[in-house]
């Protein structure tokens, strides 16, 4: 499921990124005003992928039935199974990091992404550690280290931990995308959702969400958050992915990062200290890095990312 194909050759799949990459950064608004109606991030985050995968689920399913569609030889459900595991951890602990935390500081420990991809991608699709790779990991993690610094003596607050766990498994369900590249595309994605919603769900029942009832006016918000924002940053990123080099991608998505970080920056009230900043752009510069290296490596096309 994605834009049609007249829109495509109309519009770059460079500026459908960039589109993409600029709502993702700016869901953390969305996500704190839905939060403030009266629902919890889990609920909500079970909400807003339930009412998105209602609306791709037929799309799939279309795909799926059609007599045109190349015959399948096996679909590997195990690896299938992790690939949905990780997207809906990725999911659920996104939300939870950006409605409990400060969105700068998880924005930047979720962009982690680069260090966890080198790491998987050497594990899953043996892609080779270049210098540039290596430099982009040590990179990564000297930032996470300035940024996190200051609270180790102390214990890491909990938004920090739903960040990183976030970032993680969505590094591991972009390479389980790009590792079952043969499996069928429209199965993956409902997956994903679903898994989601299941996940979510799962981890409500035992939470302290549990038993306070949401307001109507927060339900219908994340709802809504699910089949418009949600949605049209999760079709502009898939529908691009696919269509342009993996360097460039990995470049466009750092906007990203930038957008939720200077959104954040001029809506809060917050002041990030010099160890944040720094922090930051050596992420940031992790990530350029490591599109550096796919760049050396091959011009292939990259494969779908989040969830």
């Amino acid at each position: 499921m994605g834009p049609g194909v007249g829109f495509g050759e109309r519009v770059p799949p460079s500026l459908i990124l960039m589109s993409g990459s600029t709502l993702w950064g700016l869901t953390w608004i969305w996500l704190k005003y839905a939060a403030e109606l009266g629902i919890g991030p889990i609920l909500l985050s079970v909400v807003a992928y339930a009412a998105q995968w209602l609306v791709v689920a037929p799309f799939a399913w279309r795909a799926w039935t059609d007599p045109h569609r190349p015959a399948i030889s096996r679909l590997n459900w195990e690896w299938l199974g992790l690939l949905a595991f990780a997207a809906g951890v990725s999911g659920v602990g996104f939300t939870m990091a950006m409605v409990y935390g400060d969105v700068v500081r998880s924005m930047m420990l979720f962009f982690l992404i680069p260090a966890w991809g080198v790491l998987f991608g050497r594990l899953f699709l043996k892609e080779p550690l270049s210098p540039g790779r290596i430099a982009a990991v040590i990179s990564a993690i000297a930032g996470a280290f300035l940024i996190l610094g200051p609270d180790f003596g102390d214990g890491l607050l909990a938004a920090d931990w739903f960040a990183l766990i976030a970032g993680f498994s969505l590094a591991a369900a972009n390479t389980l995308f790009r590792f079952l590249a043969e499996q069928p595309i429209p199965i993956k994605l409902t997956l994903m959702q679903g898994s989601t919603v299941l996940l979510g769900l799962v981890a409500w029942l035992f939470s302290s969400e549990f038993g306070v009832v949401p307001t109507l006016e927060a339900v219908g918000s994340s709802a809504l958050y699910g089949v418009t924002m949600l949605l049209a940053a999760v079709l502009a990123t898939q529908y691009a992915v696919e269509r342009l080099p993996a360097s460039r991608t990995a470049i466009l998505m750092t906007l990203e990062l930038l957008v939720a970080v200077a959104s954040a920056a001029w809506l809060g009230d917050r002041v990030h200290g010099l160890n944040i900043w720094i922090g930051g752009a050596l992420i940031l510069s992790a990530a350029l890095l490591e599109a550096a290296s796919a760049h050396r490596r091959q011009p292939e096309l990259a494969a779908p990312c989040k969830g």
